[in-house]
């Protein structure tokens, strides 16, 4: 398996303190598959097999699961994937009291990407959407 054909995720996981450690990050594959990663130190890389939707979700003690959806398709002509640098900022759950009926927000993907033939880039395909839960999110003066 030619790993310059898969897409390669690359970043830190933050809160309010700085890096976190001991992150699950569960990939959950559109068939089923599921792998887990555990991230010790706040910085991880990932390498998404292509032509899939794979949720991840960042998982950590004391913190909210979220959430980040990926349709890696390519197209089959493409050499060269472009790797994704994604800083994932999590809620403290002790620190943030979110009302009840919001903490099912959490529990939504903060963004959907997607590669972008023309730009050769992957980007948040449904930024709109990612920008009503994000705004709503910060409403609690959560970055």
């Amino acid at each position: 398996d030619n790993p310059d054909k898969r897409l390669h995720i690359k970043g830190k996981i933050l809160n309010n303190n700085g890096k976190v450690n001991n992150v699950c990050i569960r990939i959950v594959h559109d068939d089923g598959v599921v792998d887990t990663v555990l991230v010790k130190k706040g910085k991880y890389n990932l390498h998404l097999e292509l032509n899939h939707k794979i949720l991840l979700e960042f998982e950590c003690k004391d913190h909210y699961t979220k959430r980040i959806v990926f349709n890696t398709e390519v197209p089959s002509s493409k050499k060269h994937i472009p790797f994704f640098d994604l800083t994932m900022n999590l809620v403290e759950s002790n620190f943030w009291h979110i009302k009840e009926e919001d903490e099912d927000l959490m529990d939504f993907p903060v963004a959907y990407i997607k590669y972008n033939n023309r730009k050769g880039i992957f980007y948040d395909h449904n930024s709109k959407y990612s920008r009503v839960i994000n705004k709503k999110i910060k409403s609690y003066g959560i970055y």
